[in-house]
């Protein structure tokens, strides 16, 4: 048997095939020739036939279970060589000396993006990977990756800057507190159109804070400027001063007669900028009253002074104070010229007020503190509620 046939019988090279450890490197038909430069190719085994060599096995020839490769970092695994996908298993598959690590080809990790600013949202370049590490999100969307205050739902500021990444910079006034309104009215003119709901507002203390704003009675634009519910304390005195929890404005007054929380929130109406006022009652989710549009300027008295606040030149609008300010039906204190006394003739109403229409006589939609009478209508004339009883709230509006 010849050497060459014995070779191949042994799982060798076949026959014409060059088994010394150069290679023919010119165009002649020879091999080895000692005419002819030649360059060694290096060959590596490749057990597993994935087409890349373990780099610790050389071989003497590359064909077969040979390959002139050497970058296999596992050569009994098939499926594991560069290039490789990698999973969720514990090994470096892809043999780039890192183990289920964030990669585009992840075969089986979720779709994790990367978040260099740390703000929970990552570019829309998906990476795959096994764990939520650091620099990673599975929330995609963000058109800034290098500032934190830019991503999808941040706050917008009145700027031209799209930071919620919606791809539109305009803002209207009291879309957030990046971009509060100065009241309701100036949120609505500058929709033209807008719903009920909280809008965000720049106060009178400096602060932001969502407000309820009312867009639809009468026209619209109506602030909340005070709310107060049958399940508080019922203690009404220095209403109209500095604010009083007004983050609790944010809600509608018919929420707050079912919610059962109790509230006595308002804003310091005095340096706002409003010409008109009214008033309403509810109980049990619906409005029951509202009191007619009472311009600014015929109220005598300021918010905020313990006493005869709103009674004005057409009419009684608000008295109270301090039970003891009514004298207990003994003649009102301190009594605006023309005003009857004791908030018509009601001897103990205490802090509250009086919006009914009657000229000379308590005659209905009534507020009254803890200090006297625990008591708050919900409709002009009607129904009592008691503190701290939910299911009525009184509010006052301006415009």
């Amino acid at each position: 048997m010849s050497l060459v046939l014995l070779l191949a019988a042994c799982g060798g090279p076949p026959a014409g095939t060059d088994t010394s450890a150069t290679a023919d490197t010119d165009t002649d038909t020879g091999t080895d020739s000692s005419a002819h430069e030649e360059t060694a190719l290096p060959c590596f085994a490749d057990a597993d036939l994935d087409g890349y060599g373990d780099p610790a096995v050389p071989a003497p020839w590359c064909g077969g279970t040979s390959v002139n490769d050497n970058s296999d970092c596992d050569d009994a695994a098939f499926t594991t060589h560069p290039g490789a996908p990698e999973v969720c298993n514990g090994v470096d598959d892809d043999c780039d000396t890192r183990i289920d690590d964030a990669d585009d080809d992840l075969a089986d990790g979720l779709p994790f993006y990367p978040d260099a600013d740390g703000d929970g949202y990552g570019t829309s370049d998906s990476a795959g990977a096994c764990v939520l590490a650091d620099g990673l999100t599975l929330v995609s969307g963000d058109c800034d990756d290098a500032d934190p205050t830019f991503h999808p739902g941040a706050d917008e500021s009145c700027d031209g800057i799209d930071r919620n990444c919606d791809g539109d910079a305009s803002v209207d006034p009291g879309a957030g507190s990046g971009c509060p309104a100065a009241s309701c009215l100036e949120a609505l003119e500058a929709r033209g159109t807008a719903s009920d709901g909280a809008y965000w507002l720049a106060l009178p203390s400096g602060a932001t804070a969502p407000v309820w704003c009312d867009m639809t009675t009468d026209g619209g634009g109506w602030t909340l400027g005070m709310l107060t519910t049958s399940a508080g304390a019922g203690i009404h005195t220095g209403f109209g001063g500095d604010e009083r929890g007004a983050s609790d404005l944010g809600v509608s007054p018919e929420d707050a007669t079912v919610s059962g929380a109790p509230i006595l929130s308002w804003l310091d109406l005095e340096p706002m900028d409003w010409t008109e006022v009214h008033l309403t009652s509810y109980a049990s989710g619906l409005a029951t009253y509202t009191s007619r549009d009472i311009p600014r300027a015929s109220l005598r008295i300021p918010f905020g002074r313990d006493g005869y606040y709103l009674y004005g030149e057409e009419g009684y609008y608000w008295c109270g104070g301090a039970r003891t300010f009514t004298d207990y039906g003994s003649g009102g204190l301190d009594t605006p010229s023309g005003a009857p006394a004791n908030c018509k003739y009601h001897g103990s109403l205490g802090s509250g007020w009086d919006f009914s229409e009657s000229p000379y006589a308590n005659a209905g939609l009534t507020l009254c503190g803890s200090d006297g009478s625990n008591c708050l209508a919900t409709t002009w004339g009607g129904s009592w509620l008691y503190y701290p009883s939910p299911g009525g709230a009184q509010a006052i509006w301006v415009r």
